[in-house]
């Protein structure tokens, strides 16, 4: 254990909330709440636990942020700060169809064939969706970074190649080195076995 969290190509601190925000959207509140502890240990705030598991919500749903509460009111008792950081609300949102595929355009090399779906046949799903993912994946007080990496480790542990693609791809975009990749794939091992490493 002690291992998994050393600073490596991630810090403890940054490892032990993706933990958190893992286990969360996975639902396994127990392990979620032990790395909640570690987490808030090695320096993150309630507002980070809870921007960094609201991130998750695009791709696992609203039961994630059900599981993810506990996190959040186990880092409130624990730092004794319920205070949330009050952030800008001036977010760009969409409006039009044409906007949002201009955003997904620019995301993508190719439009992928989910949107074009959207597109055709549930285009009021489309903006909503647009909106809360920009929201989602902005720099905050935690960063898209991190955030992408997040999204990388769900979709590794539930074995989604495209997801796994989409995101390991962002991430590369961001910054990270297969390093970094190599630091998120071990957590997953960790989260759920060797399938976390086998290749598609």
């Amino acid at each position: 254990m002690h291992s998994l969290l050393n600073d490596s190509h991630l810090s403890k601190k940054d490892k032990s909330l993706l933990l958190v925000g893992l286990f969360a959207a996975r639902r396994e509140e127990q392990a979620m709440l032990y790395f909640t502890e570690v987490a808030v240990e090695a320096g993150n705030t309630v507002n980070e636990i809870a921007q960094l598991i609201s991130a998750a919500i695009i791709s696992r749903g609203i039961p994630t942020w059900l599981s993810g509460i506990e996190a959040i009111s186990k880092a409130i008792e624990l730092t004794g700060n319920a205070q949330s950081t009050k952030e800008p609300q001036n977010i760009a949102a969409f409006s039009t169809q044409e906007e949002c595929v201009g955003y997904y355009q620019s995301e993508f090399d190719q439009l992928p064939q989910w949107i074009s779906y959207l597109v055709d046949y549930a285009p009021d799903t489309l903006l909503k969706y647009s909106n809360l993912r920009t929201t989602s994946l902005r720099d905050g007080v935690v960063s898209r970074y991190l955030k992408e990496l997040l999204l990388y480790a769900i979709n590794i542990c539930d074995q989604y190649p495209k997801g796994i693609s989409i995101h390991e791809t962002n991430a590369f975009q961001l910054g990270a080195t297969d390093d970094v990749l190599l630091d998120v794939r071990t957590i997953c091992m960790y989260a759920v076995g060797v399938q976390a490493i086998l290749k598609d």
